[in-house]
C-alpha cells in the first residue's frame, strides 16, 4: 500500500481514538476518581485493597488513598475489613456509586449511538467489520514482531 494511504489511516485512526476519549471525558463526570470508581466496581464481588488499585492503576499508592478518601467522603464507595486478617482493608463500590457509574454509562451511550444514526446501521456494521479485520491484521503482525525478537 502506497505511504500516503497509510499515513491517511493512521492519522483517521488516532483522530477516532482521541475523539472517543474526548467523548468519554465529556459523558464521565470526572477523570481520575471515577477511573478509580470503575475499576473498584469492576471487582465489586472480591473487592480490592489500595494496594491492588494503585498497580493496576500504576499510580502511587498515597494518590490512591488520597482519591479514596474524596470517594469515601462523596459516599461513592466504602471499606471494609478483612475477616481473615483485620489489618487488609478491601474497597468496594456503595449504591450510589454504581448509579453515579450507570448514569454516566448512559450519556456515553446517547452520545455514541447518535453518532452512529448519523452514520446509518449499513455503514456502521461496515466500519466495526474493517476495524475488526485490521485490529486483527494489527495483531498478527505485533506477534510476528515478538517472535522475531526471541
Amino acid at each position: 500500500m502506497e505511504r500516503a494511504k497509510l499515513e491517511k489511516l493512521n492519522y483517521s485512526l488516532r483522530k477516532a481514538s482521541r475523539l472517543n476519549r474526548t467523548l468519554q471525558m465529556k459523558c464521565y463526570q470526572s477523570s481520575g476518581d471515577l477511573r478509580l470508581l470503575r475499576v473498584i466496581a469492576y471487582h465489586r464481588r472480591e473487592g480490592l485493597t489500595p494496594s491492588q488499585l494503585a498497580q493496576r492503576l500504576e499510580i502511587a499508592l498515597p494518590t490512591v488513598s488520597r482519591k479514596l478518601s474524596v470517594l469515601e467522603k462523596q459516599e461513592l464507595i466504602e471499606r471494609k475489613n478483612s475477616p481473615e486478617d483485620r489489618r487488609k482493608t478491601f474497597v468496594y463500590p456503595t449504591e450510589k456509586g454504581h448509579q453515579l457509574l450507570h448514569e454516566d454509562y448512559q450519556r456515553f451511550i446517547a452520545a455514541f449511538s447518535s453518532a452512529g444514526e448519523k452514520l446509518g446501521e449499513e455503514k456502521t456494521e461496515l466500519l466495526y467489520s474493517l476495524l475488526e479485520e485490521f485490529s486483527g491484521c494489527l495483531e498478527a503482525e505485533i506477534q510476528k514482531e515478538a517472535g522475531d525478537d526471541a
